[in-house]
């Protein structure tokens, strides 16, 4: 990893460095060693004219000639080149980084718009009170525990962690980094293309048209997109149901202990389910549509005819992603247990249409 320092170091200050120690030696006035020198070695005395070794001891302690500093700096120029080769050399303060190291650090253009992250925790976006999946606004107490604005009221604002107060600020990081993260629809395996942010991704799956649908069939276990089961249903149980027309009267025959009967549209595929609840004085019927809840619903009439009776029933299909054996108890259309004769029978006329 390569670390940048920016600016130069002042004297005196810093790491220890020779180079730097040799630049302070350098601003300093230089004088012409070699004349003094030169002098002092000359100096004989003059009654023997031999050298005193006690000043000779004196003059190895003094400064080196200037031909061989020269020489010493030039030693040293050497070992900084050969340095600067390796990547140690350091000029004002600024360290060099090598081409490898800055091919790692330089970022091309368009790689800082987006990066793939794994999530291996997928609960850290999840509110630690309720367990749903976050969404701005979140709040956060002092000591920087979160929360989201439902659970915030839920437990009177205070923080259930550490008592203190809570759902007065916002918690700005988590929800920029909620609004940043971009995932994939969970219907993505049934045919869905969208990508949302984090924290709108339960309101896509509310509305999603993908969402995964049940064969209605007891004995088989198909799950796909309410086309893909239209097709699958069409392929696999086609004899297992009645085959319509929309906006067409068609005619059924309704077994008093049959608990439910199939219906197909011949063009679009749709596949409805006429629920009949068997009670002791009574029979409820009822119609549902195979898909999901953001679809198109259905209107529909019944006309059942016994004896000299006739009873003509309106009412809007349900949309059920997977079979109810027991349909729920409103919009339904009662019978008495009568109205089947002897035969155990009764002929029902339906109409099914597209709603609007």
């Amino acid at each position: 990893m390569a670390k940048f320092s920016v600016g130069s170091l002042d004297e005196g200050e810093g790491s220890s460095s020779r180079y730097q120690k040799r630049r302070r030696m350098d601003r300093q006035p230089q004088t012409d060693s070699t004349e003094t020198v030169s002098e002092e070695i000359d100096h004989v005395d003059e009654e023997t004219d031999i050298r005193d070794p006690d000043y000779l001891v004196f003059l190895s302690n003094q400064e080196v000639p200037f031909e061989e500093e020269q020489e010493d700096d030039a030693e040293d120029e050497d070992e900084d080149e050969d340095e600067d080769e390796a990547g140690y050399g350091v000029e004002e303060g600024v360290n060099n980084t090598s081409d490898e190291e800055m091919d790692d650090l330089v970022v091309e253009p368009g790689t800082n718009e987006s990066i793939s992250v794994t999530l291996t925790d997928p609960e850290v976006f999840d509110c630690p009170i309720c367990y749903e999946s976050l969404s701005s606004p979140v709040f956060q107490c002092e000591n920087g525990h979160i929360a989201c604005s439902s659970c915030c009221t839920k437990i009177m604002n205070k923080c259930p962690s550490c008592c203190l107060p809570i759902g007065y600020n916002r918690c700005r990081a988590i929800e920029k980094v909620l609004e940043s993260i971009k995932v994939k629809c969970r219907n993505t395996k049934y045919g869905c293309k969208e990508t949302t942010s984090f924290s709108k991704k339960l309101d896509h799956a509310k509305t999603c048209h993908h969402a995964p649908c049940s064969c209605p069939m007891s004995d088989c276990n198909f799950v796909g997109s309410c086309t893909q089961l239209y097709k699958h249903f069409r392929d696999e149980h086609e004899n297992s149901s009645v085959q319509f027309q929309h906006n067409k009267v068609f005619q059924i025959t309704l077994n008093v202990d049959d608990t439910s009967l199939f219906l197909q549209e011949e063009k679009d595929g749709v596949v409805f389910i006429l629920n009949n609840r068997i009670d002791c004085l009574a029979n409820s019927i009822s119609v549902c549509c195979i898909a999901p809840s953001t679809k198109e619903r259905f209107c529909y009439d019944i006309v059942a005819k016994y004896g000299r009776s006739i009873i003509t029933y309106q009412s809007y299909t349900k949309n059920i992603q997977s079979r109810i054996d027991n349909q729920p108890s409103s919009n339904i259309l009662l019978l008495p247990a009568y109205s089947f004769g002897h035969s155990r029978q009764l002929k029902l006329k339906i109409c099914i249409r597209h709603h609007g």
